[in-house]
Formats: structure tokens, C-alpha cells, sequence
């Protein structure tokens, strides 16, 4: 998308700090400026692993437990950086993106995501003395978490609490750097001229469903995620309450700046489009997957990481129900033709990727 909006006369700019959404993939084609703050040894580690450090490929595992490669980067960038994980704060990156914003003085596509509403959550110190809990280590956080996923029993009941406490903190923290980038839109004149689209990846699980974390299921408090547009098209009115993916982003974009949407695109224009009857999700792990489709009434998963699909009646809360239940054929055909795709996908792509990075650990002097 940025590549396209380039060619039509935008300046371009990013500003992140996603190690998994770097120059080492590519994500800085197509921007004028691109900053995604990285520190080398998450350059080794994106090199090594193309799919993330954490990493949930069996034989990469094995190699891994071997070699100690990630512990190893991790270890090291908590002692270079003395922390856990590689992000910058939002307040760098709104500075950042705020600073090009004055040197832009045509039209343009920002790109600014913040990665501190993600664990470790560690917001300032006025914001953790906002919600009264001054009293944990960004340490702390990190050891917690890690807990929180693997053995949540471990922790003790306010451990928890202060979890999800930092978490709605930094969640304060986060929406006030983006009240900057707006008020400097508008202290400039430009609020007005300016598409503004506030979206999100995920949720996270505090103990609903007796579950922590993003596990591999498709919960509303997991997918449902925040989607505000402003100073966008007068047609977006009538999908305020429509079903909306984050493919449909994209065509959005190219629509309200009246520019063709890309045949490749595989969303829609909401309020414009026709309505989606249901959305779709998927999460693997070591090489098995979930595939999800959510209707209004309906939720299937298909979940060969358990080797289980179920299905849940919405119209009245989340109950789980017989899976060939005769109303539900649409959500079902729509995740069993996904998972014979990607079965498909899969006997081509797997082979070519363990031998990628084995390749790249052995150009690197690993093997």
C-alpha cells in the first residue's frame, strides 16, 4: 500500500518498533522515511528466524535448543539496553513522527504503531502512579508475564491484578500519544484534511475463560479490536454496525483518497462494499493452525492444533453447542475450505522455509 500511495503523490513515512515488521522483512518499502529503531541483534535474530524469535517450529526448536540462539540475543539485549524486550517508548516515536509531520508540507500516509500496550507492559512512572502501583519492576513485569502464559497458578492473585492494571495503564499512555499527534494536526490546520484510522492487532485474555494472553482462540475479547475513522467518507455511517476485518483497511484508504483499489486487495470498502456475513482469523503453531469464522450469531473454529472444531451460538452470550448445527453452515464451509487451503499451502511452503533458515544459520557459522 505505501508503494501505491507513493506513486500517487504521497510523501510516505513510518515510524515503529515491531522487530517482526523491520527493514529485515521489507516493511520499509515504499516509505520516503522509515524508523523502526532497531538494535542489530534483533537484526541477527530476524536474519536467523524469518518468522520470529519466539520461535514454534518443532525442528527449528530442536536446532534452537541446540544452540541457544535466541536466549543468547535475548540475554544480550537485556544487557545492552537493559531490557527484556526491543521497543522504544510511544512518546520517542510520536516525537519522531510529529518531527517529520513539520518537515511535510504536501500530502501524505503516516505509518505510526506502538508496541507498549504489549508485554512487558512497563508505561512512565506517572502513569503507574496514576493507577497506584509504583511498587513493581519492569523485571517483575517480564518474569510475570512469562507465568501468566505457562503457569498462571504460579502467580498470586494480586500479581495478576497488577498485570492487568499496567496493561490498562499503558493503554492510557498510548491513546495520550496519539492525543498529541492529533493536537498537533489541528494547533497545524491539517486535522481537518486528514484521514485518521486508529486500529489494533489483538486483545488480550485476563483470566476470561479461565485463559491468559492471546492463546490460539478466537474470543471477541481477542478479535473484537478497536476501529475509529476519522474525517472519512459519509458511507462509513451505514457499517457502524457491520462486521469489519482489517483486510478492509486498505480499500478503504485507496477509496476515501479516491484512488482504484487494487485488484489484489482481498478486503472491502465498508458502508460501500457489500456487508460481510462473517469474518475470518488464524494463528499457527508448529506448523498446525486454529482457523476461526464469526458470524452475528455464529463462531466455528477450526482448531487442528487440538484437533478439535467447535461451534458457539452467539444470540445469546457464547455457548457451545453440536458443530453441524443446520443455521451454521456458512461460518463452517467458510473455515473448513481455509484449512484445505492452507493444507495445500503448506506441503509447498514448509519444506522451502526449514531449509531457508537452516541455509541462513549455516551462512552465518552456526552449522
Amino acid at each position: 500500500m505505501s508503494t501505491r500511495l507513493a506513486e500517487a503523490g504521497r510523501t510516505t513515512g513510518a515510524f515503529h518498533c515491531n522487530p517482526f515488521l523491520s527493514t529485515h522483512f521489507n516493511y520499509d518499502v515504499g516509505y520516503d522515511e522509515f524508523k523502526d529503531y532497531q538494535n542489530p541483534l534483533m537484526g541477527i535474530a530476524t536474519k536467523i528466524f524469518p518468522r520470529g524469535i519466539e520461535i514454534n517450529n518443532a525442528k527449528l526448536r530442536r536446532i534452537d535448543d541446540t544452540l541457544h540462539i535466541t536466549d543468547a540475543i535475548k540475554k544480550s539485549y537485556q544487557l545492552v539496553k537493559g531490557k527484556p524486550r526491543p521497543y522504544v517508548s510511544a512518546e520517542v516515536i510520536t516525537d519522531d513522527t510529529i518531527e517529520w509531520l513539520g518537515e511535510t508540507d504536501q500530502s501524505f500516509f503516516c505509518w505510526t504503531q506502538y508496541m507498549d500496550v504489549h508485554h512487558p507492559c512497563f508505561p512512565p512512572e506517572e502513569y503507574r502512579d496514576r493507577y497506584n502501583i509504583t511498587d513493581v519492576t519492569q523485571t517483575d513485569v517480564s518474569e510475570w508475564y512469562s507465568a501468566l502464559l505457562r503457569e498462571p497458578e504460579t502467580l498470586s492473585e494480586k500479581e495478576i491484578d497488577d498485570l492487568e492494571t499496567l496493561y490498562e495503564a499503558a493503554i492510557e499512555y498510548t491513546f495520550d500519544q496519539i492525543d498529541r499527534i492529533v493536537r498537533y494536526l489541528k494547533d497545524t490546520g491539517r486535522y481537518e484534511d486528514t484521514l485518521i484510522i486508529l486500529t489494533s492487532d489483538h486483545g488480550e485474555l485476563f483470566g476470561e475463560y479461565d485463559q491468559y494472553g492471546k492463546p490460539e482462540r478466537m474470543y471477541d475479547e481477542l478479535l473484537h479490536v478497536p476501529l475509529v475513522v476519522v474525517n472519512g467518507p459519509d458511507y462509513l455511517e451505514k457499517a457502524t454496525d457491520d462486521l469489519v476485518s482489517l483486510l478492509d483497511v486498505p480499500p478503504l484508504i485507496h477509496d476515501a483518497l479516491g484512488l482504484d483499489v487494487p485488484d489484489e486487495y482481498e478486503g472491502r470498502v465498508p458502508g460501500k462494499d457489500e456487508s460481510r456475513e462473517y469474518i475470518m482469523a488464524e494463528h499457527e503453531v508448529e506448523g498446525d493452525v486454529i482457523v476461526g469464522a464469526r458470524s452475528e450469531d455464529w463462531l466455528y473454529e477450526g482448531d487442528e492444533i487440538n484437533d478439535e472444531h467447535r461451534l458457539f451460538d452467539l444470540r445469546n452470550g457464547l455457548k457451545q453447542v453440536e458443530r453441524d448445527h443446520p443455521d451454521a453452515t456458512t461460518v463452517r464451509n467458510a473455515v473448513l475450505a481455509r484449512l484445505n487451503q492452507l493444507d495445500i499451502e503448506a506441503k509447498y511452503l514448509q519444506g522451502d522455509m526449514e531449509t531457508d533458515v537452516e541455509n541462513r544459520l549455516e551462512d552465518l557459522g552456526y552449522l
